[in-house]
């Protein structure tokens, strides 16, 4: 299975207008390429889930709207995984992991970039070395094509 290992960083904002597109600012500013965002709600902040490179000028922007009073961040390892695109592959990979006990925190999508060369499905876990090591164990097809090959 083709992965990458990559660094997540969540940002707690307040609810109010200019606050995600202060975040951005400041990662443009920063050299910072978003490959992917995720917005959700928590409480009465929204959460701004971030992945981008560099990853260390995307630490330093984090770093700064924290002294500027935003935040707390915090960074966490998640697993990008390319995936083919077929109805399924979430459920297919959730499934796995679930068949091997571990759990699946969350996982989004992110296109393709200067970091990932095809589409990947980003997933948190709580036991991130346990399904590391399944990923480096399972034999799972990069494509259809790849697929198709292998049946023939």
């Amino acid at each position: 299975m083709n992965y990458i290992q990559l660094t997540e960083f969540s940002i707690y904002l307040h609810q109010r207008p200019g606050e995600l597109a202060g975040l951005l600012d400041a990662a443009m500013a920063g050299g910072v390429e978003v490959i992917s965002i995720s917005t959700t709600e928590h409480l009465d902040r929204g959460c701004v889930r971030l992945l981008g490179h560099p990853e260390a000028a995307l630490r330093q922007v984090c770093e700064s709207m924290v002294d500027a009073g935003v935040g707390p961040v915090v960074e966490a390892p998640v697993v990008g995984i390319s995936v083919e695109d077929r109805p399924g592959v979430v459920r297919d990979l959730a499934v796995l992991m679930t068949d091997n006990r571990i759990n699946v925190r969350y996982c989004y999508f992110v296109p393709v970039s200067k970091v990932n060369e095809r589409t990947m499905c980003v997933f948190r876990f709580d036991e991130h070395e346990a399904a590391i090591e399944l990923i480096e164990s399972t034999d799972w097809p990069t494509d259809s094509i790849e697929a198709d090959e292998s049946a023939a």
